[in-house]
């Protein structure tokens, strides 16, 4: 997970303005260890610093993802919702979600996966520029209590 100050040198480095909210927005965000909604983080923050706008946290939301501080993942339709968030560190990798308590491990690609890929655009014509993987399942602990 990367860390506050890293992410806010990025952002300078960028030439984006590294204003109070947009600091607090990050910190929060980096605050997480599990996957979160945009609409759980924005009770997060009015929670801390009613003063922050929604288009802040939104518009900050969109710059770390666009930037690859923060990924999209794809979550359960629970209350409409179809993709939460995750702060990770740069460089490709896969997630593992687990379904009863929200942890999320990465996992580096193996070389049956790189051949099935490339199966793919075989078969499709399809040339395959960039790709996620999320498992989802059960994570050893949750497994042993059942849930």
């Amino acid at each position: 997970m990367p860390d506050l100050a890293a992410v806010l040198e990025r952002l300078d480095q960028e030439g984006l303005r590294l204003t109070e909210p947009r600091q607090q927005v990050v910190a929060a965000i980096l605050g997480r260890t599990t996957p979160f909604t945009s609409a759980e983080l924005w009770t997060a923050i009015q929670e801390r610093a009613p003063s922050i706008g929604r288009a802040t946290v939104f518009r900050t939301l969109d710059l770390l993802v666009r930037l690859g501080i923060l990924q999209r993942i794809h979550a359960d339709a629970e209350g409409g919702r179809c993709h939460a968030y995750l702060a990770c560190d740069a460089g490709h990798h896969h997630h593992l979600i687990c379904n009863g308590c929200g942890a999320v491990t990465d996992f580096t690609e193996d070389a049956a996966l790189g051949e099935l890929i490339h199966q793919v655009e075989r078969h499709t014509a399809f040339r395959i520029e960039g790709h996620r993987l999320e498992l989802v399942g059960r994570c050893p602990a949750c497994q042993a209590r059942g849930s």
